[in-house]
C-alpha cells in the first residue's frame, strides 16, 4: 500500500521523540479529566522588579526578548553568579533574567 512506509516511520519518530518505547511498547493516552498543576524539576523564581527585561544572555549587552512584572513566576534552568536563565511556560521562551530583580532561588 503506498504511504505504509512513511505511516510507519512517523510512528517510529515519534515513538523515539516522546522517548515512549521503553515501556514495552505500550503508548500512554491523556486522561479524560486534565491536571492543572504542573511539575517542574526545576526551582522557580518570583520576579520583584515592576518591569523586569528578558535577554538573550547574561548581560545587558544582550537583546530583550521579552518583559516580565513583579509577581511573574519563572523557572530556573541554569545560570552565572548574577544571572538565571530562566523558562517562561506561558511564552514558550528559555531567556535570562538579573538576579537580583527575583527572589526565592538560589543556585548552588
Amino acid at each position: 500500500m503506498p504511504g505504509t512506509k512513511a505511516v510507519g516511520l512517523l510512528a517510529l519518530i515519534i515513538c523515539f521523540a516522546g522517548s515512549g518505547c521503553g515501556s514495552g511498547g505500550a503508548v500512554s493516552t491523556p486522561s479524560d479529566s486534565p491536571s492543572t498543576e504542573c511539575h517542574s524539576a526545576w526551582n522557580t523564581v518570583e520576579v520583584t522588579g515592576s518591569a523586569v527585561n528578558l535577554r538573550a544572555g547574561p548581560g545587558t549587552e544582550y537583546a530583550v526578548l521579552a518583559r516580565v512584572g513583579r509577581g511573574d513566576t519563572l523557572q530556573v534552568t541554569g545560570g552565572t553568579s548574577d544571572w538565571y536563565r530562566v523558562y517562561v511556560p506561558d511564552m514558550s521562551l528559555f531567556a535570562w533574567i538579573y538576579s537580583r530583580l527575583t527572589t526565592g532561588t538560589e543556585l548552588p
